[in-house]
């Protein structure tokens, strides 16, 4: 199991890229000699199977009813009775039909583009730093795929304006974009339960649209 890099490096906003090297995994199987049928100086042949990672293939098959993105790179379908509303610079923002424990459970998305193209676990690495700079208690979450490609993230609860809620992020690098998901909502068991299921549905969803 590969470990995130912890750096100094400063927060998302300004990314760096550390060069990663390509692995190949090798197998080599072992085998044994009888003393009756194969003599010290015979030779035996040792099978060598070398795997490589397979290339992660972008989903682009968009499903009914789904919503694109401002941007026109993605589209998801949306939970039943959710809205699109403006929030900042995300290029996709929805919400729930109205607020629970004073929080009302969102989605965002915000896609960048930092020059050069971080790997995966830069930007995740830079984004909990930033986080554990601010106090916040980070956990991660098991990696997945977002429209087919890897995407790693974590979750925190913190207090804010009065409310305690918990965020869900997650990243994922698309055409040299790097593209950050937020799930918020109130940090009570029902409440953080419901947003879960809702990210889950959301993203079993998601289609990349191609150019």
């Amino acid at each position: 199991m590969c470990t995130r890099r912890r750096s100094s490096t400063s927060p998302l906003r300004a990314l760096v890229a550390v060069p990663t090297a390509a692995v190949l995994l090798s197998g080599l199987a072992a085998c044994s000699s009888g003393a009756s049928s194969v003599g010290p100086t015979s030779r035996v042949s040792v099978p060598t199977t070398v795997t490589g990672a397979p290339t992660p293939t972008p989903s682009t098959s968009a499903a009914a009813g789904s919503i694109s993105s401002e941007d026109g790179s993605f589209s998801v379908v949306a939970p039943s009775g959710w809205l699109r509303f403006h929030s900042g610079q995300a290029t996709l923002a929805i919400k729930a039909p109205r607020p629970q424990d004073k929080v009302t459970t969102t989605l965002t998305v915000v896609v960048q583009a930092p020059q050069p193209v971080p790997a995966l676990d830069d930007v995740v690495t830079q984004a909990e730093i930033a986080w554990r700079q601010q106090g916040v208690k980070i956990t991660d979450e098991p990696d997945r795929t977002i429209g087919g490609l890897p995407a790693s993230g974590y979750t925190f609860t913190r207090t804010a304006q009065g409310a305690k809620f918990t965020q869900t992020q997650f990243f994922v690098v698309y055409r040299e974009h790097v593209y950050s998901l937020t799930m918020t909502s109130a940090a009570s068991a029902t409440a953080a339960a419901g947003a879960r299921q809702a990210l889950d549905a959301i993203l079993s969803t998601w289609a990349w649209q191609e150019s």
